[in-house]
């Protein structure tokens, strides 16, 4: 059952038109196309988009680009902006926004980037998602009879932001000069001292700052992805153009985002807000979880969700779907060597361990989704309008961290491995929360972590 968010995208030119559909069918989205008077009647009709992608290429916005920036502004005024995202593609890197960035969720410059744009699409969603998934968790824990914190909406602006800043020092003037009312920035040098500053203090995100020569910080981006703690650090790369020509295999090294070179202040500005504001109500919502969580519904050697409040929560999230026709995924995790890390610690040794690894997973699970611990060594998590191929990238992540973990219990003096066996199934016409937990964990996908999540 594969849903699609509702694209909209305002500005007609031949070319670009069927760029920009090509580019947005090909990552499974659904697409319209008009100009701002048919983009404004399509808003206020039934099935109002999710996405407003701003054709800045288009004949009409280089005609009149300020009636497009304008635009945006109305729909921020407006009582959808809570649920609408805005992103502009294809602007000239000395398009004067003024004030208008702030009322633009993300910006792409110059030439439009099939890959990179169903990348940036696909983060925008994640915030209607994540606020989607935390007023139906409430929801859940309501009929537990627990009073809930209120829902809150996404944070809008971010203008207290501390990022380090790691590569070439010639640029970090201008890129200070563009941060300047958003953020506080820290430099280093070398990987090593950008290392021991994340070690010893928090960053709302981490800028590389590189030539063409990318693939020189893949480590350094691995030891980030390796650390439970730093797991969802935004990682924005500023790179060359020509390396841009293969930027899945920049987001291969685990890299959050690339912005290329020459850069305008308005897009490091848009994108560095847009991905810290997402990482800030990730954690926010944890917290409110944390605060929704009593006994009813929590396990009490994990701290996860018990399996209950799963079987609960994903027959409303079904529910949702079904209206929606969005996709839904369920992935099962069992610790495969967990017979002889009994017999090595002993039972309660071995409890010990699963309250290791279910903390781990409970910190590397993005924010719309749900773990609990099912039963025993098993965990599951429900992954909220994600396809079983995107479910599989995310969850190969988790792997990746949780195999690199040597993982240790007192009494025992050498580190502790642990081998996840993982199953993954995709929501299907006709489901139950039963029938697909029952499918995920008897025939759903089996799969390892690739290299590039580990």
């Amino acid at each position: 059952m594969q849903g699609s968010a509702r694209i909209l995208i305002v500005g007609r030119e031949d070319g670009d038109d069927k760029k920009l559909a090509q580019a947005l069918r090909a990552g499974g989205y659904e697409s319209s196309i008009g100009d701002i008077t048919q983009g404004a009647e399509e808003i206020s009709g039934k099935r109002r988009p999710d996405i407003v992608v701003l054709n800045m290429r288009s004949a009409e916005a280089r005609r009149a680009p300020r009636a497009y920036l304008a635009f945006a502004e109305a729909l921020k005024q407006s009582a959808l902006s809570s649920r609408m995202r805005i992103m502009l593609v294809g602007a000239d890197a000395d398009i004067a926004m003024e004030d208008s960035a702030r009322h633009i969720d993300d910006l792409l410059i110059g030439e439009i980037n099939e890959v990179q744009l169903c990348h940036r699409i696909r983060s925008l969603i994640r915030l209607n998602t994540m606020h989607e998934e935390l007023v139906r968790r409430l929801g859940t824990s309501a009929k537990y009879g627990h009073d809930a914190p209120p829902a809150i909406d996404p944070p809008c602006d971010i203008d207290n932001a501390t990022v380090l800043v790691l590569g070439d020092a010639s640029d970090f003037g201008i890129i200070e000069t563009s941060l300047s009312k958003q953020a506080t920035l820290i430099g280093a040098l070398t990987s090593a001292t950008a290392l021991d500053y994340l070690t010893r203090r928090s960053f709302d995100a981490v800028i590389i700052n590189t030539g063409r020569d990318a693939a020189a910080y893949a480590e350094f981006v691995n030891d980030i992805r390796r650390q439970s703690r730093l797991f969802n650090l935004p990682i924005v790369l500023l790179t060359d153009a020509a390396a841009m020509e293969d930027i899945l295999a920049l987001y291969e090294t685990g890299i959050t985002d690339a912005i290329a070179k020459p850069f305008s202040q308005e897009e490091i500005q848009i994108r560095l807000q847009t991905l810290v504001r997402e990482s800030r109500f990730r954690d926010t919502l944890k917290r409110i979880y944390a605060q929704a969580k009593h006994f009813a519904t929590s396990d009490a050697l994990t701290g996860l969700y018990n399996r209950g409040f799963l079987l609960e929560h994903l027959s409303a999230v079904i529910s949702d779907a079904r209206r929606t026709s969005q996709s839904v995924s369920l992935a099962g995790l069992s610790i495969a060597n967990m017979e002889q890390i009994n017999s090595m610690l002993g039972y309660a040794g071995g409890d010990r361990l699963i309250r290791q690894v279910g903390e781990a997973i409970g910190l590397l699970i993005r924010g719309e989704d749900l773990a609990c611990r099912y039963s025993g060594c098993r965990f599951a998590i429900m992954l909220p309008d994600t396809s079983v191929e995107n479910a599989v990238h995310a969850v190969h992540r988790i792997n990746g961290v949780v195999a690199n973990t040597e993982f240790g219990v007192d009494g025992h003096y050498h580190p502790i491995a642990v081998d996840l066996d993982i199953t993954i199934a995709g929501l299907e016409t006709g489901d139950t929360a039963d029938s697909l937990i029952k499918r995920c964990w008897a025939s759903g996908k089996k799969s390892k972590p690739s290299q590039a999540a580990a």
